[in-house]
């Protein structure tokens, strides 16, 4: 893995939220995970993929791929890569139309130190144009919807872009996309070079600025979520264990709408974080008073199923009765298997998706709202 730099363009949502965030981090070392090196062989693939539409060497591409691919290559991959390197070229396409020096390139290291201290990043695509460039960035992960309006991991990659390429084309606008293919994630959004300059001046600097020096203030809230050190955060443990320490005894519809839902996500990602931090520190030796390390609960297994079989099948127990019958994978293993859209394809028709649970979202949420008074008397004639 390649060095970071301190105010990652990657978390940038957070350090601007919580500009204390960066240097409190710091201290927590980095140690990956397996969704991080199954990201990392997606854009090899989708890099490497570009790379030949343009006849160019992919050597560091090749390198990751052999690294990675025995533990996380899937057919799901495959066809998602695809589907990113087939937006890609297809913008490439519409603006050679347009302009036709306009070019496409591919992991472009980017330098923001005119903005942000120290920071520097690589973008996935760009397609630099006069009038509008374009930076696209690939996502893998299907946890977390992401939006290209206003993200500042897009706003400073387009900065970066822009200072890179403004002498060489007349940038008048820049247009960022997201693609994220594992939940049908194409999301765009645009904005004029002057916008985005006076953003860079405004917010990104100044805030850039607190964050590197370490005087940034401590600012919990749903951009905690993927913070290091959100277990030991005093600004968020005092944010959620005031949430219920409100009189009087009830609380209002009003409260409970202005005051106690907004912070939810902070909430169960502080206690999620907290129950695991002080599992580690126990494990580690720290002493926790009043609580100790126990075994757990766990379920009884087979380790040898041929010679447990065989045992049952000697004292007269048929293979009926002590095997299960065969079942179908998941959707989601088979899927994984043979690629989304092949399998929608094949099995589609045989498949249904029943009506969610009824959830609690805030108005920006996209989704329709349903009546659920309204539909209990839907069927009722009157």
């Amino acid at each position: 893995m390649g060095a970071h730099a301190l105010l990652s363009p990657s978390a940038a949502h957070r350090w601007l939220n919580c500009t204390a965030a960066p240097r409190l981090e710091a201290r927590v070392e980095d140690t990956g995970s397996t969704f991080a090196e199954e990201g990392s062989l997606a854009h090899a693939y989708c890099a490497k993929k570009l790379k030949a539409f343009l006849g160019l060497p992919a050597d560091g591409e090749e390198k990751e791929i052999a690294a990675l691919d025995a533990q996380y290559h899937t057919g799901e991959m495959d066809e998602y890569t695809d589907t990113y390197a087939a937006i890609v070229l297809e913008k490439f396409s519409a603006a050679r139309a347009q302009v036709k020096d306009a070019q496409l390139l591919v992991e472009t290291r980017l330098a923001f130190g005119q903005y942000i201290p120290d920071a520097f990043g690589t973008a996935d695509a760009i397609i630099i144009a006069d009038g509008t460039m374009e930076v696209i960035d690939f996502k893998y992960g299907k946890g977390v919807k992401v939006s290209a309006w206003h993200n500042p991991q897009m706003l400073i990659y387009g900065l970066g872009a822009y200072d890179k390429f403004n002498f060489d084309y007349n940038i008048q606008r820049v247009r960022m996309t997201i693609v994220q293919p594992r939940i049908d994630n194409l999301s765009e959004y645009e904005v004029s070079t002057a916008d985005l300059l006076a953003w860079a001046a405004d917010e990104l600097a100044p805030k850039a600025l607190l964050a590197y020096s370490g005087r940034g203030e401590q600012k919990p809230g749903e951009w905690c979520q993927f913070c290091k050190v959100k277990s030991s955060c005093r600004a968020l443990a005092d944010l959620c264990a005031g949430a219920a320490g409100k009189d009087p005894r009830l609380v209002s519809a009003k409260e409970l709408a202005e005051d106690i839902l907004p912070i939810l996500p902070a909430v169960k990602t502080w206690l999620a974080g907290v129950e695991d931090y002080a599992l580690q520190q126990a494990m580690h030796g720290v002493r926790l008073p009043g609580w100790k390390v126990v075994e757990g609960r766990s379920n009884r297994k087979i380790i040898n199923t041929e010679g447990a079989a065989a045992a049952l099948n000697g004292a007269g127990y048929p293979d009926e009765q002590i095997y299960k019958p065969q079942e179908l994978r998941t959707i989601t293993d088979l899927e994984r298997l043979i690629g989304k859209k092949l399998f929608a394809a094949l099995a589609g028709g045989f498949i249904e998706k029943p009506a969610g649970k009824p959830t609690l979202a805030p108005e920006s949420d996209k989704r329709r709202a349903i009546d659920p008074v309204a539909d209990d008397f839907k069927d009722v004639e009157i």
